[in-house]
């Protein structure tokens, strides 16, 4: 693992093509490798009336964030008003909640300036990102845009500004799509990618998950007429696209999601 990594890896997917397990395993063959990495989730999008706390965990040897909303914010506005009394007055008040749960993309202007501020803090940190969906990795990326045209200037707008020099910074910022074999996958997969490289200049790669057809396809004409059908539409798939796919990772035969992570440990050095 000779290439030096990014900061902030931004894995997204739609859900079930693996991306959760993908993403920790890559943070294990980082630490492996020498690297300080931290696997990180949000817990939640909105202020609800629970609140959930940020969990700091080590599992395995893996550090493991789940960040929470609302002691996000309150970090934020304790920081800039230098209170943790009003910060927890602020985020306790109706209007500041309602805001937060009803501008697009705040609760992710909110959540960056926390995964950012844990970089500057530790300059040898990595942040894996496990991103809850497609398309919030373009809504993240647009959120910060969005809002430095909102604020013209004042606090807002400084520290949105840092932000987007961090996450259109190439050298420390890459997103990996993660996508299935399958056709429908990976149209959403390549549409994603487009949408995301007119947003911004840093990489945006697409790795294929779980593919069947490398195990079995030795031995085609053993298998059942439908197995068959599935193993040849994804060697179809990955032999007519393999030029714009990073990466791809066969289908593994265990049985749970650790020991998933575990083969995959070592052979993920494409997605630095």
């Amino acid at each position: 693992m000779s290439k030096k990594p990014h900061r902030l890896y931004i894995f997204t997917g739609k859900g079930g093509v693996g991306k959760t397990t993908l993403s920790r395993a890559f943070a294990r063959e980082l630490n492996n490798s020498g690297h300080k990495a931290v696997y990180l989730t949000f817990k939640n999008q909105s202020l609800g009336e629970t609140h959930h706390a940020t969990t700091d965990t080590v599992k395995d040897g893996l550090r493991m964030i789940s960040l929470d909303l609302e002691d996000c914010a309150r970090g934020y506005v304790e920081k800039r008003l230098n209170s943790k009394m009003i910060a927890g007055w602020i985020v306790k008040a109706p209007f500041f909640r309602a805001l937060i749960n009803m501008v697009p993309g705040f609760s992710y202007l909110i959540y960056l300036g926390k995964i950012l501020e844990l970089g500057k803090d530790d300059p040898n940190l990595i942040v894996i990102l496990d991103a809850p969906a497609s398309g919030h990795a373009l809504t993240m990326v647009e959120s910060t845009s969005n809002f430095q045209k909102i604020f013209e200037s004042g606090i807002v707008f400084e520290d949105t500004g840092k932000m987007l020099a961090r996450l259109n910074d190439p050298e420390y910022t890459k997103i990996e799509i993660i996508s299935l074999p399958s056709l429908m996958s990976w149209q959403e997969a390549i549409e994603l990618r487009a949408s995301l490289r007119e947003r911004t200049p840093v990489d945006v790669a697409i790795t294929v998950n779980n593919a069947f057809y490398p195990l079995v396809e030795n031995d085609f004409d053993a298998l059942p007429a439908a197995i068959r059908e599935k193993a040849l539409n994804e060697k179809k798939l990955i032999e007519e696209n393999a030029s714009e796919m990073q990466c791809i990772l066969p289908h593994s035969l265990s049985t749970s999601s650790g020991g998933v992570e575990s083969e995959l440990v070592g052979s993920l050095s494409k997605l630095i």
